[in-house]
């Protein structure tokens, strides 16, 4: 088998394409000046930094053009030696060196210096030119502190008296020390925290007056205030923020700062700008207080609310006011509102005189029922905010009580009559015998007791418990019910010149001188009263701010003697021998 025919030659011939031979071209010509170019620069930037280094290295070895011969060097080291000699010589003979001294060993350094430099031996470590440098530096720190310590203890002494003057003394005080940092530091005298000290020095007596004179703005303000010159006394006090704000951006932190000290005259400025409406107060209150006392109540309510509109006024435009007291606000409001409704408290409080007078006259269901009434009028005034019959006072306790005490009422009050007995030469009533256990606690819902037998007489009761009990029962009884002076009880025991018999006592001689016998149980005495010696001690009247009160009468565990017993002990004592009666008025 053969292969196919062979495949035909080309007869097509490339060429250069003329387009392409003409972009070469182009770009050719450009890469080849930028390449000059470039060239041209590195150059030039060669040559700069070669004449910077050599310029860099002359000036750094203090080199001078041509060649410094042997004999020059010498005379350099020489003149350094001899001027160092001479200062030398001159700090041995003076007693302080002086500034033209100082340049001696200055120029000596200088001269040093040179001779290293024309050696070109700069980088190489020289005893004597770093002695000379010390040298320098501590003699130029030593004047330097000198000056300073002179300068602080001179303003330290000026302080109170010339400020200016001490305020001076510190700054240059400062800027010695500063110097021996910058220039003299081989000296190794830096003291950062002198520095800092003398700082602190200075911004604290700088800020002196600025502290004072806002203080006494502040002074100032508070005498205009009192005087109330108000507008006066608001500049004043905007001065004295000023002067804070300005102290506190400068100096808080070289002195005590009160860091409410704004806040606090901001406050008294507002009490200043306020003071012309609270004056308008004022005036609205007095015309309302006098209204009252003209028992005008329409008028007084018509003024009270014009004080409290004003008062609204300001309350909301100066609230920071020393004068923007909300408990005055409520006060106000009950002033106004006693005033709108003082017709209607009147009328409780003369129904509640009525029921007083139905109690006394022994009519407990009557009495009750207007209390009942009253009680709810009452609670609706309490309740309008009038400042009467609040709760837990007196004239609301005596309605609430009277009103939860119906039954105990009408049971005791035909029995309190008939207990009661004038005392000889006095215009009062007292209680036949001791309180019984029974009748004391109908009124105060507890026994206290320590041996509980409802026809025995209450013991264990204090003083405020006893006097709690009487001012019960003088709401229940529509009198008034207290405790015994001495001088009553005195009068009520009559004849106490001899010994009581035992029929007429209850004492340690016919007792077991523990157990209190029933109330009423012995022979009354000549004026009809039972008990007054013997059986339990009783609680007599003492001034309200006494703390002790005296107990008469002695108990069982008295002996029988002539006279009435008698001692005094602390109010709060609670005894088994201890009880009392009442007075009724």
């Amino acid at each position: 088998m053969t292969s196919g025919p062979p495949n035909p030659k080309t007869d097509f011939v490339g060429g250069k394409n003329p387009r392409s031979h003409r972009v070469a071209g182009v770009w050719g010509g450009v890469w080849g000046k930028l390449k000059l170019a470039g060239i041209a620069l590195a150059v030039g930037g060669l040559a700069i930094a070669c004449a910077l280094l050599f310029s860099t290295d002359k000036r750094t070895t203090r080199q001078v053009a041509g060649a410094v011969s042997t004999e020059q060097l010498e005379e350099l080291r020489r003149r350094s030696v001899e001027l160092e000699a001479t200062f030398e010589r001159l700090r041995q003979q003076q007693f302080e060196l002086k500034e033209e001294d100082l340049q001696l060993l200055q120029r000596a350094l200088t001269a040093q210096e040179d001779y290293i430099s024309a050696r070109q031996s700069v980088g190489t470590d020289d005893a004597r030119l770093t002695r000379l440098r010390r040298t320098l530096h501590l003699l130029r720190s030593e004047r330097l502190r000198r000056e300073s310590d002179e300068a602080e203890a001179k303003a330290l002494t000026l302080a109170k008296t010339d400020a200016t003057t001490a305020i001076g003394l510190l700054r240059r005080a400062g800027e010695c020390e500063k110097e021996i940092v910058s220039k003299w530091g081989a000296a190794g005298l830096a003291d950062p925290g002198r520095i800092a000290r003398l700082d602190t020095r200075l911004r604290r007596l700088e800020s002196e007056s600025l502290w004072s004179k806002g203080r006494e703005l502040e002074t100032e303000g508070e005498k205009s205030l009192q005087a109330e010159k108000f507008e006066q006394a608001a500049q004043q006090f905007g001065e004295a923020i000023e002067k804070e704000n300005e102290f506190l951006s400068r100096y808080r932190d070289v002195r005590d700062t009160e860091f409410a000290r704004v806040d606090k005259l901001s406050g008294r400025r507002e009490t200043a700008l306020s003071g012309l409406v609270w004056r308008q107060v004022l005036v609205q209150r007095a015309a309302a207080e006098s209204a009252e006392k003209s028992v005008n109540w329409d008028k007084a309510a018509s003024d009270w609310q014009k004080a409290m509109d004003i008062f609204g006024r300001l309350l909301t435009d100066f609230p920071r006011s020393q004068f923007a007291d909300r408990a005055l606000e409520v006060k106000m409001g009950i002033r106004l509102n006693f005033a709108r409704l003082h017709q209607e408290i009147t009328e409780v409080r003369a129904g509640a005189e009525k029921m007083r007078a139905v109690l006394r006259g022994q009519d407990a269901a009557a009495g009750t029922h207007l209390a009942a009434d009253l009680l709810v009028r009452a609670r609706r005034l309490a309740e309008a905010n009038t400042g009467a019959f609040d709760s837990g006072s007196a004239e609301r306790e005596e309605l609430e009580f009277i009103s939860s005490h119906e039954a105990a009422t009408i049971a005791l009050l035909p029995t309190i009559q008939t207990q009661l007995l004038p005392v000889p030469g006095l215009k009062v009533r007292m209680y036949r015998t001791e309180i019984t256990q029974g009748l004391y606690t109908s009124l105060m819902g507890a026994n206290p007791s320590s041996v509980r037998r409802e026809a025995n007489p209450v013991e264990s009761v204090s003083y405020p418990e006893a006097e709690e009990f009487c001012r019960r029962l003088g709401w229940l009884s529509g009198f008034i019910v207290r405790l015994p002076t001495v001088a009553e009880f005195t009068a009520a025991a009559g004849d106490v010149t001899k010994a009581p018999l035992h029929v007429q006592a209850w004492v340690a001689d016919n007792t077991d001188g523990v157990s209190a016998r029933s109330v009423g149980s012995t022979t009354p005495n000549a004026h009809g009263f039972n008990d007054l010696l013997g059986n339990v001690e009783e609680w007599a009247q003492a001034p309200a701010s006494d703390a002790q009160a005296p107990v008469l009468g002695g108990s069982i565990a008295t002996l029988a003697a002539p006279g009435l017993p008698h001692r005094t002990v602390l109010k709060r004592e609670k005894a088994r021998t201890l009880g009392f009666r009442i007075i009724v008025e």
